[in-house]
């Protein structure tokens, strides 16, 4: 397990834009609830679904949502770089994009003032 949480405790700071959010804490509130097998087992299953694999197995669904979307996005995203949000919004119909300025991946926990403002004012 401490070979697991060292490997996040490197991840979750790469994910963050600035010096703005208290990684420490950060890092408390993302490990704990993978601390033990059982959450360790879920973040694996969840790793594994990044594999582009997945993305493209359901990307011939996308076109039949039919709904508005709201896609938030980190400006500074390096994990998932900003360029594909664009290609996200075309392949949803009826979607729009809301880039979170000066976030990176984690964007609620970077920027929860822009998030809440844009998610109240889509609803």
């Amino acid at each position: 397990m401490e070979k697991f949480s060292g490997i996040l405790e490197d991840f979750i700071p790469n994910g963050v834009y600035g010096d703005k959010v208290p990684v420490e804490e950060m890092k408390d509130l993302y490990i704990t609830p993978w601390s033990n097998e059982k959450g360790k087992a879920a973040f694996f299953r969840n790793m594994r679904r990044l594999n582009k694999e997945y993305t493209q197995a359901i990307a011939g669904s996308l076109p039949t949502l039919n709904h508005e979307t709201l896609i938030l996005w980190g400006d500074k995203d390096e994990f998932q770089k900003p360029k594909y949000a664009p290609m996200l919004a075309d392949a949803i119909p009826d979607s729009s994009i809301k880039w979170i300025e000066g976030a990176a991946h984690w964007v609620t926990d970077e920027q929860p003032e822009s998030v809440s403002e844009s998610l109240v004012a889509f609803l």
